[in-house]
């Protein structure tokens, strides 16, 4: 009985290469190696991407697999090393973020703009009222409403576009009537 052929060599060696047990190892280097924890998975996946690539030129009569990952390993770290040296990170104090929740004026506010829109829309017709509701706040298809009102798609759209305007309309003279109100109130 001979000796295996090198490709017999190639697979034993990445059948003990690829496996994790030597994913668990490659984290143990990295950890003897210095490399920070965070940055542990993110620099282990850089070594076996460079497994992965470099395998085709893998030899196996030049060494076992193991120490041809480590020496991977240690390289890998070194240039991890080499840039956490050239990052520069600037420490700041926690920054005051604005609470992101409304304050109660806006609450109202906003109460008071869905409420009118709400009215805006119960003053439309109710055939372009369908329309927008349906498409618009429901999310039916344009084609899915045309089929079940039993009207032609060019229809639909002629009365959503009709809606959508007489909404404008309706909103628009609210807000003149408002405007004309407060000028005209007494102060």
């Amino acid at each position: 009985m001979g000796r295996p052929s090198n490709e017999d060599e190639r697979a034993a060696a990445h059948a003990r290469l690829f496996c994790p047990a030597q994913v668990r190892a490659v984290l143990r280097w990295l950890e003897r190696l210095g490399v920070r924890r965070c940055h542990r998975t993110d620099v282990a996946g850089q070594v076996w991407l460079n497994a992965w690539e470099s395998w085709p030129r893998f030899d196996p009569r030049r060494g076992r697999p193991e120490r041809w990952l480590n020496a991977m390993t240690v390289h890998v770290a070194s240039r991890y090393h080499e840039r956490m040296e050239r990052r520069r990170e600037e420490l700041v104090d926690l920054l005051d973020v604005a609470d992101p929740t409304p304050d109660a004026a806006a609450m109202m506010e906003s109460d008071s703009i869905r409420a009118g829109t709400i009215d805006a829309v119960n003053e439309l017709d109710p055939k372009l009222r369908f329309v927008l509701v349906a498409h618009d706040l429901n999310g039916v298809s344009m084609a899915r409403i045309a089929e079940d009102a039993g009207l032609s798609l060019s229809v639909i759209y002629k009365r959503r576009a009709k809606a959508i305007s007489a909404l404008r309309n309706i909103i628009g003279l609210r807000e003149n009537t408002e405007n004309f109100a407060r000028r005209v109130a007494p102060q």
